[in-house]
């Protein structure tokens, strides 16, 4: 009976402990269950509050944008945007259209065009010529127009005669003619009297781009032209195409030559103060022909190449200031009357090849001709202090140095 009762006693001991450790993992169970709901409602709550900081984030940049980062170069005046565009390609400057509203019919007052077919028969771009010169704004002038174009006859007809009726100011045209074509419209060019600038580039045969015996271009300050051809009427002494001119400051003549070699070309301007003359064609026809200068404000004048121009001067040319002379394969005999018709220059600049061909004449020459030019600027100018300057550089990279000669001179007391 008493270990029964140590049994019965024992028992419901351990069954009191084994409720206790029950009840003490159910309230366990039961907190670390809250604290998993606690976290996830807290998880929620800092998903949904992270949700609403970002989209008042976007919110806040957004009313940032329209406030202080809008879109200020459509904000431009029309005249400050269409001077941006005029340093665009006009195909690129068309493609802003699709930008917004703002953009829509700017396009359309282009006051610099420019148009560069890729080849011959190119029927794209004579589509998009003719629809860039349809849709302009026909109220705003012209004022620069470029033309690089194969043979197109038609297509330069139907530009140089919008640009003709819309005043066009600079005018470049790089046509590769390869046969003399139907261009009309060419000679009207040289009538525009809207033009401050004029380049033309032929790339090939001088025979089809032959300018008038005149050039009425009464506004024109710098004239470009390559591989034309100068004419003039049967009777006349000589070829004068730029008398007219009589704003002429700059002229510029590559691989030029003349329908009528026994006429001689005469530069008569009394505005024009600087002359280049380039003649580099060395596997053409080389003619060398007479240049008579009439130009009292001449300050510059270059002459290179391979022909070998006979040049004189009507007048003492009294400004003339710089001179380059970088002439080869021509006889020095040429070279000695050139720079005799120049001798009032400040400033002379000789190439190697060109001191080389004074040399085959005469080993006296260079010195002879030294003397006659710092002799001339100290009688006619009479300076108390004058400095000539001969400069001798090389045109290729086998010449090495330069020769450089400077002479300081006083009064004498003769004077």
């Amino acid at each position: 009976m008493r270990y029964s009762t140590h049994s019965v006693a024992y028992k419901s001991q351990v069954m009191c402990c084994s409720s206790q450790t029950h009840s003490t993992l159910a309230i366990t169970f039961c907190y670390h269950s809250v604290e998993m709901k606690k976290k996830k409602v807290m998880a929620r709550k800092r998903k949904q509050i992270e949700r609403e900081l970002v989209i008042e984030r976007k919110r806040s940049q957004k009313r940032r944008c329209s406030k202080d980062e809008r879109d200020r170069i459509s904000e431009l005046p029309d005249c400050v945007l269409l001077h941006i565009m005029s340093f665009m390609s006009t195909r690129s400057a068309i493609q802003t259209c699709v930008l917004s509203k703002r953009w829509k019919n700017l396009c359309k007052c282009l006051t610099s065009l420019t148009f560069c077919a890729r080849y011959t028969g190119d029927i794209c771009f004579r589509k998009f010529v003719s629809w860039v010169l349809s849709s302009r704004n026909h109220s705003y002038s012209l004022l620069n127009l470029v033309v690089v174009s194969p043979n197109e006859s038609e297509t330069l007809d139907l530009i140089m005669k919008y640009a003709m009726l819309h005043d066009v100011q600079n005018l470049t045209m790089r046509i590769d003619l390869t046969c003399k074509p139907a261009f009309r419209s060419f000679p009207f060019i040289f009538c525009c009297e809207s033009l401050t600038s004029l380049k033309i580039c032929n790339v090939y045969d001088p025979n089809v781009m032959v300018i008038p015996n005149s050039l009425n271009l009464p506004y024109l300050k710098s004239l470009h032209l390559e591989r034309v051809k100068f004419t003039a009427t049967t009777d006349a002494k000589c070829v004068e195409p730029f008398s007219k001119c009589r704003v002429l400051e700059s002229l510029y003549l590559r691989n030029c030559s003349m329908q009528n070699d026994s006429q001689p070309l005469h530069i008569s301007n009394s505005s024009l103060f600087s002359i280049k003359i380039y003649s580099y064609n060395i596997f053409a026809e080389r003619k060398a022909y007479n240049i008579a200068l009439s130009t009292p404000n001449l300050r510059s004048f270059t002459i290179k190449g391979v022909n070998g121009h006979q040049l004189s001067s009507g007048c003492n040319l009294p400004l003339l200031g710089s001179v380059s002379i970088g002439l080869f394969m021509v006889k020095g005999s040429i070279i000695i009357q050139l720079m005799q018709a120049l001798a009032n220059a400040r400033i002379l600049t000789l190439g190697s090849f060109t001191l080389q061909a004074i040399l085959d004449v005469s080993s006296f020459s260079i010195f002879f001709l030294l003397f006659i030019f710092l002799y001339d600027s100290f009688e006619k100018k009479k300076l108390q202090y004058s400095q000539s300057c001969i400069n001798i550089d090389p045109i290729c990279s086998n010449c090495a140095g330069s020769l450089q000669w400077f002479k300081k001179t006083s009064t004498p007391a003769l004077c």
